[in-house]
């Protein structure tokens, strides 16, 4: 349902000028035997990052036909992201502000799940700017692409800190009892608080049907290059050709390792 619906809309959105997407054709380069894939952004990220948009909270209630798709259950709602890294692009979102850096509690995965229809689906999800969130109203992501980093994911050959969780089939108690657990055993707890809630660390999650992806970060940019949760399964969004071939010959597993903790 909820991607029936947000196929429809973005399909609507695109054409009428109303949802604008930050990237279009996918360039794919082989690097370590990995099909990376990157994209460069359109002019749509200058829109992104005007400061009209830029301080409005785009999940507060009242929200716009275009991008509505439905509500899940009494505390979050589908919709669609009005700058898409890939169309559709849907967004779980808290109704209420709850900040992007506190803990997920049960009912984010609960909701999250909705969407994680079809082994097609990534979620991904950033836990605050270092993260690579731009948003600071609770928010989970939804896309459908391919994974290039996914054998080098479940072969255990990351070369940075992480945890994997496979998965059977996608229960939201027992993802949350397992996110809890290693939120805990990576110290990725604060001791300050933001409105009453506990702060965390930067971290991402990747989550699929078959598994689950922790990473802990350290910073979201390296020179000129921005990073995203997404980047951990291999795709990138870089601003230009001359980016392009920076991050070719930085390496694309050298930044994401410089991203993030580095392994004991």
């Amino acid at each position: 349902m909820l991607w029936e619906v947000g196929n429809k809309k973005s399909s609507q959105g695109v054409s009428t000028g109303e949802l604008l997407p930050l990237t279009n054709n996918d360039i794919i380069v082989n690097q370590n035997g990995v099909d990376f894939i990157v994209n460069i952004e359109t002019k749509n990220m200058k829109i992104k990052h005007s400061p009209n948009v830029v301080m409005h909270d785009p999940f507060l209630a009242p929200y716009s036909p275009t991008v509505f798709i439905d509500d899940i259950g009494s505390n979050h709602v589908c919709i669609l992201n009005k700058f898409p890294i890939v169309v559709p692009h849907l967004l779980v979102c808290a109704k209420n502000y709850i900040p992007q850096t506190s803990p997920l509690v049960l009912n984010d995965f609960k909701a999250w799940i909705e969407g994680i229809t079809d082994n097609g689906v990534l979620g991904f999800f950033n836990s605050g700017a270092i993260a690579g969130s731009s948003q600071m109203h609770r928010h989970m992501q939804l896309i459908r692409t391919a994974l290039p980093l996914e054998s080098v994911i479940l072969n255990g050959q990351l070369p940075f800190n992480y945890d994997l969780l496979l998965l059977d089939d996608l229960n939201a108690e027992s993802l949350y009892q397992h996110y809890l657990s290693v939120m805990d055993k990576m110290q990725l707890y604060t001791s300050s608080t933001f409105n009453g809630l506990i702060e965390c660390l930067p971290y991402n999650i990747l989550l699929t049907k078959r598994w689950m992806l922790l990473v802990p970060r350290t910073t979201n940019q390296i020179g000129e290059m921005k990073g995203h949760g997404v980047n951990f399964i291999g795709r990138f969004l870089v601003s230009s050709h001359e980016q392009l071939q920076w991050l070719i010959d930085y390496g694309f597993m050298r930044f994401l390792t410089d991203c993030s903790v580095i392994k004991k």
